[in-house]
């Protein structure tokens, strides 16, 4: 009876530890499947939310203490988009390693002599940081995040990445001995755009007419209304008629506008306003700096310098008092007189209308659209252009 007793107690004590390890096992695996979960969409921005920091110093090391830092959404903040997995911030592309391997590269960014002053975080420190970001849930091992390289150079990142829902936590692991009292970073929470959708794709044709925003105060920079006509956006600004070509941005590979500077800002700008820039986006932009994003074959919404300004088409037509259709006609006479350039100005003052001739007006895609190359004077007489300069 006796040996029954103890071999009882040990059986007990065996199923609750077997408990115990399942139950650690299901966790693990519960944080890496919610991270595969939340990267697993085709095309996903992460931008900017707040970051936490704490002191470092020669003596004491890393400080317990965590600040919490918020800034407001402003064009220039950083951000991530995500396809399937995979990583890209600006034009880098980034590939997933594992821990073993983001290690030893990590160790080769450093001579010899350096290596020994490398650190990790441990992870109650990881977790400490995830809790001041808001998180809810706890790492039990440092493979449980997700650790990169940049996809050309293998250059490794001091951050380890763990995602949950709408939400990107970057998290320092790595940090180096100091001789000076320092701020060291030590995480960063990143919110995926979560608001509106920008629509189905949209026929450009339905896009014609007159456009404007009732919110707008008029004035010679901004008058509050857009004429669109057979893929531009037109606009009048002091003594000269603006155009932006709009952009189908499915005609695009996701790769190349990943890789594209100028669409990731602009991807960034849309997602801090509560709205997606993807490849089943129609939009343009203009010398400003602003977005124009379709949201519908009847509404728009320019993004840019902090504010959201809607539009709505009044018209299908548009009033020759607006855009003169003679206009109209010498923007494409010297888009065909300029092989590989676009007129993108008209200046109409006392002397002879001037055209500005650009390399570009696909504000979206490229980050030199809308800079003067030349100013050309012209003669219209008959529907005819002549270059007078």
């Amino acid at each position: 009876m006796h040996k029954l007793k103890i071999f009882t107690i040990a059986l007990l004590i065996l199923v609750i530890s077997g408990c115990g390890l399942q139950s650690k096992k299901k966790t693990t695996t519960t944080i890496k499947m919610t991270t595969r979960q939340a990267l697993k969409p085709a095309e996903k921005t992460w931008t900017f939310t707040k970051g936490v920091s704490s002191k470092q110093t020669k003596k004491q090391g890393v400080a317990d203490k965590l600040t919490e830092s918020v800034i407001s959404k402003t064009d220039e903040l950083s951000s991530w988009t995500t396809s399937k997995g995979k990583f890209m911030s600006g034009s880098v592309n980034y590939k997933q390693v594992s821990f073993k391997k983001w290690q030893r590269d990590t160790q080769k960014n450093y001579t010899k002599s350096a290596q020994s002053k490398i650190h990790f975080m441990s992870i109650t420190q990881v977790n400490a940081v995830l809790k001041k970001l808001g998180a809810n849930f706890k790492i039990t091992k440092l493979t449980d995040l997700i650790f990169l390289e940049t996809k050309i150079n293998g250059m490794t990142l001091p951050q380890g990445f763990v995602a949950h829902k709408n939400q990107l936590y970057a998290l320092n692991i790595q940090y180096v001995d100091t001789d000076q009292t320092i701020t060291l970073g030590r995480g960063q929470l990143f919110t995926a755009t979560n608001g509106k959708k920008n629509g189905s794709q949209l026929s450009l044709s339905k896009l014609n007419g007159t456009w404007i925003a009732a919110a707008t105060t008029t004035s010679a920079n901004d008058t509050g209304k857009l004429m669109i006509k057979n893929g531009y956006v037109y606009q009048h600004r002091y003594n000269s008629f603006e155009r932006s070509a709009i952009q189908d941005l499915n005609s695009y590979s996701l790769i190349s506008l990943n890789q594209n500077q100028t669409y990731a800002l602009q991807k960034a700008n849309a997602s801090n306003a509560g709205y997606q820039l993807t490849r089943k986006s129609v939009a343009s932009g203009d010398s400003l700096g602003y977005l124009y994003l379709f949201i519908n074959q009847n509404k728009l919404v320019r993004i840019g310098q902090g504010e959201v300004t809607s539009y709505s088409k009044t018209s299908t037509l548009i009033a020759a008092n607006d855009l003169p259709q003679d206009d109209i006609t010498i923007f494409n006479q010297m888009d065909q007189k300029n092989p590989g350039e676009a007129a993108s100005t008209i200046t109409v003052d006392a002397s002879a209308p001037l055209v500005g001739m650009s390399s570009s007006i696909k504000y979206l895609t490229d980050g030199e659209a809308g800079q003067i190359t030349s100013s050309q004077a012209i003669d219209f007489e008959n529907g005819k252009v002549t270059v007078t300069n």
